[in-house]
C-alpha cells in the first residue's frame, strides 16, 4: 500500500476490497478459507467495537457523531462497517446541495430523482433557457459523479439525466 493510500481512507478501503477479492481468487482452498476467515473475524471484531463506541459517543455528546463522520479516515471505517450516522440518501442529497451553487453559475439546476438499491438517479435542468457550453457537457458528468462518490463511496451507480448534447441543427441550402 502506498503512503498516499495510507493517508486516504477511501483509497485504503478500495485497496482492502481489492485484497479481499484477491484472497477469494486463491487457487488453493486450504489457503483461501482460513485467510478469508481471518479477515472476516478481524473486521467483525472491529465492527463490534466501533458500534459500541458509536453508541457510547452518541449518548455522551450531541453533534459529535456528525463531526466524526466528516473526518475522511473515520468516515471510511464507519462506511466499511455500516455505521455511518447518515444514510446513503441523506449523503447523496447533501452532495447535490453542495453542487447547486457551482451549477447555478452555469444556469443549471441539479435534482435527485430517486435513490434505490445503491443507485442515484439525478437530473440536470437548464434554467431560463440556458444552454450549457459543450465543454461543460464533457466535464460536468464526472464532476457530479466525483462529488456524489466522495460523499457516498458506498454508492454503486450514479445516473445523470439531462446532460445530453443538443441535437445539431440541419442546415439546408435554398435550392433544396
Amino acid at each position: 500500500m502506498s503512503g498516499e493510500e495510507k493517508g486516504n481512507g477511501d483509497a485504503a478501503l478500495r485497496h482492502l476490497e481489492e485484497l479481499i477479492e484477491r484472497l477469494g481468487q486463491l487457487p488453493d482452498p486450504a489457503a483461501r478459507a482460513p485467510a478469508r476467515e481471518l479477515v472476516e473475524l478481524i473486521l467483525d471484531l472491529h465492527g463490534i467495537a466501533l458500534a459500541r463506541l458509536m453508541t457510547i459517543v452518541a449518548g455522551a455528546v450531541g453533534g459529535f457523531l456528525a463531526r466524526l463522520a466528516e473526518d475522511e479516515q473515520v468516515r471510511a471505517i464507519l462506511l466499511l462497517h455500516g455505521l455511518h450516522p447518515e444514510d446513503l440518501e441523506t449523503r447523496v442529497r447533501r452532495a447535490v446541495e453542495r453542487l447547486r451553487p457551482h451549477l447555478g453559475v452555469h444556469g443549471l439546476r441539479l435534482d435527485v430523482v430517486e435513490i434505490t438499491k445503491g443507485t442515484a438517479r439525478l437530473k440536470v435542468h437548464p434554467g431560463n433557457g440556458a444552454t450549457p457550453k459543450a465543454s461543460l457537457l464533457w466535464t460536468l458528468p464526472s464532476e457530479i459523479e466525483d462529488a456524489i462518490v466522495e460523499a457516498a463511496p458506498d454508492i454503486d451507480k450514479v445516473i445523470i439525466d439531462g446532460l445530453e448534447a443538443p441535437a445539431a441543427v440541419a442546415i439546408t441550402s435554398p435550392s433544396e
